[in-house]
């Protein structure tokens, strides 16, 4: 299957698993963690609610109703490994924003991304898809084939939207040169982590003017890819964290840094898109110079 026939089942994956986050329960007031089904999973910050697995589920039913023989790496059912695998790999977090989906923030969203097979045995990144339901937006993305977003706007009758409301705008990453540049970023929930995130921070921020904390990565590297924010920056998240923003951040035209593991837990590094240091001439992605190294710097070992 082409990378655009992998994008399309991804974009299918990706609306199921949007589509069970939209059933959350409206309110004035935060839904209860009763009305979620919402338990803490590492520390009194990390939730998982019904929603997360059943997002989960609707989005396996359609990588395998199209794909029975790839494997599936999920956040909460874990990986799973057909009995004749074909080399390809899905990455999904069925709900990236578990807090914010708890607390009724909008940003939250389900993300989907698979990787194939690649010259001399290598693998890369083929196909990508984030929806976020509350904010009626969808990104996604294929290998060479560019980034590009729609604009859902969900409970409105299509008839009374503007005619290109839904057509999809081809993206590009954020304004060159443009004053007052925002950073988005994120905090682990365990302290030793977090303070080393936030001394890292520190050192970036002269080159911004000012932060943003989403609290979903995902929609950190779309917000990149489209132009919303100028750069993102965060250590130790999982690979289903950044599989799919990072590839549509990429055919944005955005200079990207992954992980070398996707185990964020017991192997965290840096994630990166967009540029970090402007005034660094020395490499056109802004994240591989000495200067640039510099504010990536990486914590004593066990952090």
């Amino acid at each position: 299957m082409s990378a655009q026939g992998l994008l399309a089942v991804a974009r299918a994956a990706a609306r199921a698993g949007a589509a069970v986050l939209a059933e959350r329960p409206l309110g004035p007031t935060p839904a209860t963690r009763a009305e979620l089904g919402a338990v803490t999973k590492s520390s009194s910050s990390d939730w998982v609610t019904d929603y997360d697995r059943r997002a989960e589920q609707a989005v396996r039913e359609v990588i395998t109703a199209y794909r029975p023989n790839d494997a599936i790496s999920g956040e909460e059912y874990g990986h799973t490994e057909p009995e004749h695998p074909s080399g390809y790999r899905w990455s999904i977090d069925p709900l990236d924003g578990t807090t914010n989906f708890i607390r009724g923030i909008a940003q939250f969203c389900t993300s989907v991304a698979v990787e194939g097979p690649a010259a001399a045995g290598e693998t890369r990144w083929l196909a990508g898809a984030v929806v976020a339901p509350a904010l009626g937006r969808t990104w996604y993305a294929s290998a060479g084939g560019g980034a590009f977003s729609t604009v859902d706007t969900p409970g409105i009758p299509q008839a009374e939207l503007p005619p290109a409301s839904g057509e999809p705008v081809r993206l590009n990453g954020p304004l060159v040169g443009r004053s007052g540049r925002l950073l988005a970023t994120g905090f682990a929930y365990a302290g030793e982590r977090r303070d080393f995130q936030l001394g890292a921070l520190t050192a970036l921020m002269p080159h911004f003017g000012d932060v943003r904390r989403i609290g979903a990565a995902a929609l950190d590297l779309c917000m990149v890819a489209d132009g919303t924010l100028d750069a993102y920056a965060e250590f130790g998240i999982q690979e289903h964290d950044w599989a799919a923003g990072a590839l549509i951040a990429e055919e944005a035209g955005v200079p990207v840094r992954r992980p070398a593991s996707g185990d964020g837990t017991h192997h965290p590094d840096w994630t990166v898109a967009g540029v970090l240091d402007p005034s660094d001439p020395s490499e056109p992605a802004g994240q591989s110079g000495p200067r640039a190294q510099r504010l990536l710097p990486m914590p004593p070992a066990g952090v």
